[in-house]
């Protein structure tokens, strides 16, 4: 998700001074299962606030009338791109979603995943990060496995799906794909420092346009990431550790989200029995509040939903 700054149209006027008015959008990365529907919790979409907008890129293995009823309430991103878990698809729609907001005056850039839901009202959202600003929120793992990092970078990998390689005979399947797929990264020397995280980050406009500078003059950087394996979850963390807004960086997310166990591959899923926790975690949270959670299931109650976290005045 995306939160961002966009002047008006035509700039107002207060007290015969020119001001921006501050706006926010919201940047959504879905990848929907084929033969799905849309989740139904998107329709909270309609409740962002006035000055926000949404961005949302649907995986192009999905079928994009399955999100007609979204047009209304978001803009959609093309072209699409295939996602497939773990792969470059996943940084590729990650880049148009930032590209689309350098039309505008966005001051914040939000990255979230489709099955994310907020955990506060929009008006709380923008105030907190209109009072932010220029603060990073680009979650950093305090320790780095440099051996885990080395074999998701240094070690090209390949998606494991059929081509047209893979129906050759052995013979000359395997000398292909042993010149046309190199075992070593031939771009890893020339990566800066790495960093990983979340990558549902919440960044600046001057983030974003420093992320594009930097890859307009560094064009290995891309390369280096092709063959990754989940390299966005060190794209952008390494290019925030390198930048002049390192310092500014919390280095804590603000999605909340839970592992169960070391080492698991995937976080758990909330669904309506779990509403209490979620209330709960973003209660607590300390310096760094929790604005959005992760991964809620498609068949949350929205209604026990909406009343535990916007009820209605009496």
């Amino acid at each position: 998700m995306a939160r961002k700054d966009r002047a008006a149209p035509a700039r107002e006027r207060d007290d015969g001074a020119h001001h921006r008015r501050q706006r926010h959008g919201t940047h959504v990365r879905n990848r929907l299962k084929p033969g799905q529907n849309a989740p139904r919790h998107y329709d909270h979409g309609r409740r962002f606030h006035p000055e926000a907008d949404i961005f949302i890129h649907v995986d192009a293995k999905s079928d994009i009338r399955d999100f007609a009823p979204l047009r209304p309430l978001a803009r959609f991103i093309h072209p699409r791109s295939k996602v497939y878990w773990g792969e470059y698809g996943q940084i590729d729609c990650m880049l148009k979603l930032l590209r689309a907001t350098c039309n505008g005056d966005y001051r914040y850039i939000a990255i979230l995943s489709g099955d994310t839901l907020p955990l506060r009202p929009c008006g709380q959202i923008h105030d907190f990060l209109e009072a932010c600003y220029p603060r990073q929120f680009a979650d950093m793992q305090p320790e780095l496995h440099i051996t885990e990092l080395t074999q998701k970078m240094q070690w090209c990998h390949y998606p494991d799906r059929n081509d047209w390689i893979g129906r050759l005979p052995g013979y000359f399947r395997k000398r292909l794909y042993k010149r046309l797929r190199p075992g070593d990264n031939p771009y890893f020397r020339t990566l800066p420092p790495l960093e990983k995280g979340s990558n549902w980050i919440v960044v600046t406009d001057r983030f974003r346009d420093f992320v594009f500078d930097y890859l307009r003059t560094h064009p290995d950087y891309i390369r280096a990431f092709r063959h990754s394996h989940c390299g966005d979850e060190i794209f952008f963390q390494t290019l925030m550790g390198i930048s002049e807004f390192a310092g500014a960086n919390t280095r804590r997310p603000l999605v909340f989200t839970r592992w169960v166990g070391e080492g698991a591959p995937h976080p758990e899923t909330f669904g309506t029995n779990d509403l209490p926790r979620l209330l709960q975690a973003r209660d607590t949270a300390a310096e760094v509040p929790y604005l959005f959670a992760r991964k809620i299931a498609d068949d949350l109650d929205i209604a026990r939903y909406r009343a535990a976290f916007f009820p209605r005045p009496e």
